[in-house]
């Protein structure tokens, strides 16, 4: 009679790395279920199925610590992109922005006009009805989900410039609390956008301290990240002193050339924040572009009150204008000068796709306009819709960064697939491309990081970072989130130019036990969870 296999699947002949940053050993891998039952000697056990690691890696799954993949979950279930890197769970809802308190409102246009892009829209009315709506659709990675700051301020208070009365203080705190009964992690701000922007250090850390009390964590989208980049540090830091709460330090950076070699005073200010006992982490994504809103890049504050359509409103004033032209160049008298603006790409603009991978540079000489002008005709044009990539991160503040012992690997993506629809924008590599580009380019091309400090980075440090026991490592008991990569070929494939691409190298992806990626090929498995904090012994 023949033995009952005792493995699901067996991984053998692979080199393991275990997430600790310890070195790499020579073991198999037993799977049973959703979870790693046995690591050693298995050349005798019996499985279902076995795959054949010989001359991969083996590591946990990668813990992409921040994504806003949230926005795309509902259009792109099966996280195509992400599972492509070797993600296997993300931290979503950063920077304030956390589609699950999203409503049907003109508050609410990005979100909605997202969505619609793909035929989709916003189903849930609270933030536990999101996380429902994502578990009855089935999702491709864990999910991990933060209140973004500027989605519940705006539940509560809308786009008013102004702190809160005692009793929107009080309706936030209502709201978060819901959310983090219903699972969230911590809060999430984005102190460079609006509303986020409009709060106070007494503001967030009020807030916070009802994270804390949860064993949250808050992580922000510093104020500034260019010339303001050491105050901005300074008031995150205040932050989470006053509400005691683990901060993380998101996409971390110094923008513009006269700003680089900042970091050097930042995480000297984490590292000193660290000895007085406050909990700093931060997070990268190793590009030396960055990608957000051309109104925030580009606007000072005081345009960027209101809805998209008042602010191009505003705009529209000839006088308003007129202001607004001298701020901007007063504080930025280069952008005088075209040379700056080559470094300024348009990324996402579906009101006008011949727009996108252009510098603006170009773009204004074609037009015939100052720079300025054509980017607040542009404003106007798309109502504030429209993206820019724009290229100021020093290579040395990146490796910097990346050194750091506290530093983990994030994205900053939604995840994305390639197919007609998403072709359409032209978004980031980050999204293909960020934890390929660091085992190909920075661990086996530059050695900036050994091999397992790069996987520690990507899997047992944000693991504890999020308080997670159970995933980020290769041991019995836990999870079986694996990937399996190739070290002598994994790379990023995906451009600014062509940023719609797969990496290569990431040979198997197994999210929960189940196989996402096999030999390099997305199986389109559904076998992610939505990971609730408030369950975190028993998932």
């Amino acid at each position: 009679m023949p033995t009952e296999p005792q493995f699901d699947i067996v991984i053998t002949r692979g080199t393991l790395f275990d997430g600790t940053g310890a070195p790499p050993f020579q073991a198999d891998v037993g799977i049973l279920g959703e979870r790693i039952v046995a690591i050693g000697d298995l050349s005798q056990a019996k499985a279902r199925r076995i795959i054949v690691a010989k001359d991969l890696h083996v590591a946990p799954g990668f813990i992409d610590i921040h994504t806003h993949s949230d926005i795309s979950a509902p259009f792109n279930p099966w996280q195509s992109s992400a599972i492509a890197m070797g993600v296997t769970s993300q931290v979503v809802g950063n920077c304030g922005i956390s589609l699950g308190l999203a409503l049907h409102d003109p508050l609410f246009a990005f979100e909605q006009r997202w969505l619609a892009a793909y035929g989709k829209s916003i189903e849930w009315s609270n933030f536990n009805e999101f996380l429902l709506y994502l578990e009855e659709q089935g999702i491709g990675t864990n999910f991990l989900p933060l209140v973004g700051h500027g989605t519940l301020r705006k539940r509560v208070m809308g786009m008013a410039d102004r702190l809160p009365t005692e009793e929107e203080l009080h309706a936030m705190s209502r709201l978060l609390e819901e959310a983090l009964e219903a699972g969230a992690w911590g809060l999430s701000s984005g102190l460079e956008y609006l509303p986020s922007g409009y709060a106070d250090v007494n503001e967030l850390a009020t807030l916070c301290s009802l994270v804390r009390r949860y064993n949250g964590i808050y992580a922000t989208h510093l104020r500034n990240e260019g010339d303001t980049l050491v105050e901005s540090v300074q008031e995150a830091l205040e932050v989470a002193s006053k509400a005691q709460v683990p901060l993380q330090l998101s996409h971390h950076k110094a923008e513009g050339t006269k700003n680089w070699g900042k970091t050097k005073i930042t995480l000297a200010m984490v590292d000193r924040a660290r000895a007085e006992g406050l909990d700093v982490q931060l997070d990268q994504y190793p590009y030396p572009a960055f990608m957000t809103s051309l109104v925030v890049q580009t606007l000072p504050r005081s345009a960027q009150q209101g809805t998209n359509e008042e602010m191009a409103d505003r705009l529209k004033n000839a006088q308003f204008r007129c202001q607004i032209v001298h701020e901007i160049l007063a504080a930025h008298p280069e952008w005088n000068d075209l040379e700056p603006w080559q470094n300024i790409l348009i990324g996402v603009c579906r009101g006008k796709p011949e727009l996108q991978g252009r510098s603006v540079a170009e773009l204004a000489q074609e037009a015939q306009k100052h720079p300025v002008e054509y980017v607040l005709d542009l404003i106007i044009e798309t109502e504030g819709f429209v993206s820019a990539i724009n290229f100021s991160i020093g290579e040395e503040d990146i490796v910097r960064v990346m050194q750091h012992p506290y530093t983990a690997i994030g994205s900053d993506a939604v995840a994305s697939q390639v197919n007609e629809r998403s072709l359409q924008d032209q978004i980031h590599p980050r999204v293909y491309g960020t934890f390929p580009r660091v085992l190909g380019r920075y661990v086996r091309q530059q050695q900036v990081l050994s091999e397992a400090e790069a996987i520690y980075k990507m899997t047992g440090l944000p693991a504890q970072r999020m308080g997670l026991t159970d995933r980020g490592f290769l041991r019995a008991g836990c999870y079986a989130d694996i990937t399996i990569y190739n070290p002598q070929t994994v790379i990023d494939t995906a451009t600014f130019e062509h940023p719609h691409a797969y990496p290569i190298g990431i040979e198997w992806v197994l999210v929960n036990g189940a196989v996402a990626l096999e030999n390099g090929r997305l199986t389109n498995a559904l076998a992610g969870k939505v990971l609730r904090a408030n369950n975190r012994g028993s998932r």
